[in-house]
């Protein structure tokens, strides 16, 4: 994973920014105007407020204090129901400009007496306690009359006018709102002077260099002298310019060595961004390898895929990009598992590359800002690989057929090479140099080869018979014109059969000696034909226990190769092992070894035991092989050494080995005593497996091996001297053990 720094390319002179500009210095100003009218009006609001309030206040006291003196005098007049008089009262209030109506009541609900027309008429004097209404244009004061011995005798209501003092509220907003406009007007504009000289030229100068700078102008540098915020930035912006033009110049070099970097490495480098647009960065390889595909500004899907946006791999790709720069930086593994791993890129028509591919993000901050792409062309590598396969395959089915052979018989296939040897003798005897071709003699290569070809075919031997048609073919070419001619030239002809015949022959070398590997008993089966056993037995009898040849012919009639003995066994550890979660193979050595007729009836059953006690005790599973270095898949080897006059066998693996201290314990031995922890091994109801399975755990098997070679005279001890593993020897009891005992 890369990690970039954050690159940005200066805009284009055409790329400005919509709408109307405004600079710093009017928003700066327009935002005090905004604050500053904001709290004058606020202000201006409350002092109106107040002096409303007062004035309202002032004339409602005066309101109260004449309803109080005119309640004093109408209480005679209400007392003796005096209207004239209680009239006379009011018609005093006529020459006050501000009362707009009186009323007087008694203990009737008609008034006593009233001046003026209230608005609402009479109803709207409902109030027969003492109190003031405040209005929007008008006082309402009530005032109850009362006698001396606090009985009620009415109520006075009287009504101010409050337009005086709502003119006056008028006149007072009106000037105090045109001082704050004055006051709002003359701060912006004193603010965006000062804003002006203060903030915005020196902004500007810096705007204009970092235009220059944009532009590639790296000499630039800003004189700011005030000691303030913007002085600093000036400094820090003369700083700046200097690191970059330091910097450019690094990378220019850095980017002229990563770029000489890519162009000597074999895989073909190309970057792209969100978009998936390929940068102007490419190596070497990648333009011989795509060509024009490699441009700037072509996408990664068109670099990969001739298909177009119609083509779903090219889909798929688009796709995959979106979705890789979308996610974060710790998730792209999985992202990455997701994308084309190997790609068939066709160069042009006829010319198909096949490119191993690997992706790489370039990080900046926590952000992926670009992918690189590196491609492989191993186009040679996967041949070769398909290649390879394709031989693997066919030498599978040659083993296959072989065994085939060999089950039904090896004994005709082994006669089929010795004839057909004999055949190519007799070819190369009539193709000698020098010699002359006669029709019979064309004749006669026809039928040996003809003869051939067949029976290799019937053996499923497709090359062999290839080559032989090959030669068969040029030969019928020139019977053909042997019929015209008494003796056609041969002339060029002779050494290209020649060579041919020589290659036949090569390929009846290659069939033997896959015959030979498919044979459980190696070479030995070039050299075996099917007798009766019978027959062996009955003439092992008839010779009896004398010596000489004879008797030594009839024991090796007996004897059975080891590798025979060892055959089915081959295929079933693997399956065995997989029954147990691990993974094993069998490997022989001295599979032509001979081994004696008693033993090789009973071996199948013990090396039956012993290969399954490796799988079941020492081969460990692939995760604990993996941890301790080893491969993941066991081995266990079966060994022959033909010594003479008796062969010692050898089982061994490269497991676990065997824990004496946990058999010893789990017998209640002593685990110090090594040699009595080794022959608890063939102690019956002894195991070190804790449960029991289809291959061990019982603590029978290594009991009944070693009865059953006792039997027929052999011992079978654990080899001692091993550091690693656990193996197995079996020898004739008569012979030493090689543990040292």
């Amino acid at each position: 994973m890369l990690v970039s720094a954050p690159v940005s390319r200066p805009p284009a002179a055409h790329q400005r920014r919509s709408g109307v500009h405004l600079g710093i210095g009017v928003k700066l100003a327009a935002a005090t105007v905004v604050v500053l009218t904001s709290v004058t009006v606020l202000v201006a609001n409350q002092v109106i407020q107040k002096t409303r309030d007062d004035l309202v206040s002032a004339k409602a006291n005066a309101a109260s204090m004449m309803a109080d003196l005119l309640s004093g005098s109408l209480t005679a007049s209400l007392d003796f129901g005096d209207r004239d008089t209680a009239q006379g009262d009011l018609d005093q209030l006529r020459s006050n400009r501000a009362l707009i109506a009186a009323v007087a009541w008694g203990s009737d609900a008609e008034p006593v007496a009233k001046i003026g027309h209230p608005e609402g008429g009479l109803s709207a004097f409902t109030t027969r306690g003492a109190e003031n209404q405040v209005l929007e244009r008008e006082i309402r004061v009530a005032r109850p009359v009362v006698r001396d011995d606090g009985r009620r005798l009415g109520t006075l209501v009287l009504v101010f006018s409050l337009e005086p003092e709502n003119a006056a509220f008028a006149a007072a907003r009106r000037n105090i709102l045109a001082f704050a406009g004055i006051v709002g007007a003359m701060t912006a504009f004193l603010l965006l002077a000062f804003a002006r000289w203060q903030i915005v030229h020196p902004l500007s100068r810096l705007v204009d260099a970092a235009r220059r700078v944009g532009e590639g102008d790296r000499a630039v540098r800003v004189n700011v002298r005030t000691n303030d915020e913007l002085g600093r930035l000036a400094d820090v912006f003369n700083a700046m310019s200097s690191a970059i033009l330091e910097r450019e110049g690094k990378l220019e070099m850095a980017t002229k060595s990563l770029r000489e970097l890519f162009d000597n490495m074999r895989e073909a480098i190309v970057a792209f961004g969100p978009d998936g647009r390929l940068g102007s960065e490419a190596s070497k390889e990648a333009r011989q390898l795509f060509g024009d595909r490699a441009a700037e500004g072509n996408h990664v899907a068109e670099l990969l895929y001739r298909g177009g946006p119609l083509c779903v791999e090219s889909q798929a790709l688009r796709q995959w990009v979106d979705a890789a720069f979308d996610a974060e930086v710790d998730a792209f593994p999985e992202i990455a598992e997701l994308a084309p791993r190997e790609v068939w890129f066709e160069r042009a028509p006829g010319d198909r590359r096949f490119l191993r591919i690997e992706l790489c993000p370039i990080v900046s901050g926590q952000k992926i800002a670009r992918i690189m792409l590196l491609a492989t062309d191993q186009t040679e590598l996967r041949r070769l690989a398909e290649s390879v396969k394709t031989k693997d395959e066919e030498h599978a089915r040659q083993i296959a057929a072989m065994r085939r052979l060999i089950a039904g018989g090896g004994q005709v296939f082994v006669r089929f090479i010795e004839i057909s040897r004999e055949r190519v003798a007799r070819c190369s005897e009539i193709l000698r140099p020098g010699g002359q071709l006669c029709p019979e003699d064309i004749d006669e290569l026809l039928q040996q080869l003809h003869t051939m070809k067949g029976e290799a075919r019937s053996f499923d031997l497709e090359r062999l018979a290839d080559e032989i048609m090959a030669l068969e073919d040029e030969l019928s070419m020139v019977q053909a014109r042997a019929r015209s001619e008494d003796r056609p030239s041969v002339e060029g002809h002779s050494a290209s059969w020649r060579s041919r015949l020589t290659r036949v022959a090569d390929e009846l070398t290659r069939a033997q000696e896959t015959f030979v590997d498919a044979s459980p008993v190696g070479s030995a089966i070039l050299d075996q034909i099917t007798v009766r056993r019978t027959d062996v037995t009955r003439l092992g009898e008839l010779v009896g226990p004398q010596g000489g040849e004879a008797a030594e012919i009839v024991r090796r009639l007996a004897a059975r190769p080891f590798g025979e003995v060892l055959a089915p066994l081959v295929e079933r550890v693997p399956r065995w092992a997989e029954r147990e979660g691990k993974r094993a193979r069998l490997e022989i050595d001295g599979r032509e070894a001979s081994i004696p007729s008693d033993l090789a009836r009973l071996l199948p059953g013990v090396l039956l035991h012993l290969v399954r006690n490796a799988i079941a005790h020492g081969i460990e599973p692939p995760d604990a092989r993996t941890r301790m270095g080893k491969p993941e898949i066991g081995v266990i080897r079966a060994s022959c050494i033909d010594d003479r006059p008796l062969p010692t066998l050898l089982v061994e693996d490269d497991g676990q080995g065997i824990d004496f201290d946990a058999l010893a314990t789990s017998a209640g031995v002593d685990p110090k005593d090594l040699r009595r922890a080794r022959e608890l091994l063939f102690t019956p109801g002894v195991s070190t497996k804790g449960d029991v399975s289809d291959l061990a755990g019982r603590g029978i098997g290594l009991s009944a091996v070693r009865a059953d070679l006792l039997s027929v005279g052999w011992l079978i001890e654990v080899d001692a001297s091993r550091q690693t593993g656990t193996a197995f020897v079996i020898r004739p009891q008569a012979a030493p053990l090689s543990n040292g005992e």
